[in-house]
């Protein structure tokens, strides 16, 4: 029978001689192994979402712009573009700015929409002259007509808060009376 100092003197030994063959292995001088190959996990890319572009609309308004005497407001029909319902207003006076006809002028040429939304009791408009876009009396009584047919052809437009400026006025270029809000008329 074996007693337990040879069992670990032969253990001790055959430890000795597998760490040995482990070392020659990581020296490369001896190849115990076959080498396992590493698989990496490939990673698919996660699409980057694109952005949709939004369909524009489009509408066909009436804009108003007058003679070169400042004798009458003539009515034309013009297709304006827009993202959303918000934005029509302001695309529908932008297009005030800017005749089609050589034959008719713009009254709002000199001016900026700076703010248009609709809220719940009216449009409210905000709005600003650069040098030079004052009118006499006519102009002024044209470029009001031609605002209040602009936005009243839109039904859901029952009143019109007019702002020069941030700020309320009596009257916008100093020579008609200029009510605020500006009602819808019962035609």
């Amino acid at each position: 029978m074996m007693n337990w100092k040879g069992f670990a003197l032969i253990l001790t030994i055959a430890l000795m001689i597998a760490g040995c063959g482990q070392k020659q292995a990581l020296q490369g001088n001896v190849s115990t192994s076959t080498p396992v190959p590493t698989v990496e996990p490939t990673q698919t890319p996660t699409p980057t979402p694109t952005a949709t572009p939004i369909p524009k609309k489009t509408k066909q308004v009436k804009v108003y712009y007058s003679d070169d005497n400042l004798e009458e407001l003539v009515e034309k029909v013009a297709t304006i573009t827009y993202l959303n319902d918000g934005d029509l207003y302001h695309e529908a006076l932008e297009k005030l700015k800017k005749s089609d006809d050589p034959k008719l002028t713009s009254l709002f040429e000199k001016v900026t929409f700076k703010h248009v939304t609709m809220e719940k009791d009216g449009l409210h408009v905000d709005l600003t002259w650069s040098q030079g876009g004052q009118m006499g009396a006519p102009g002024e009584d044209f470029f009001i007509k031609a605002l209040e047919k602009t936005v009243f052809q839109f039904p859901e437009v029952k009143a019109l808060y007019v702002k020069k400026d941030g700020n309320q006025v009596e009257s916008l270029m100093g020579h008609m009376d200029l009510p605020y809000p500006i009602v819808r008329s019962a035609k």
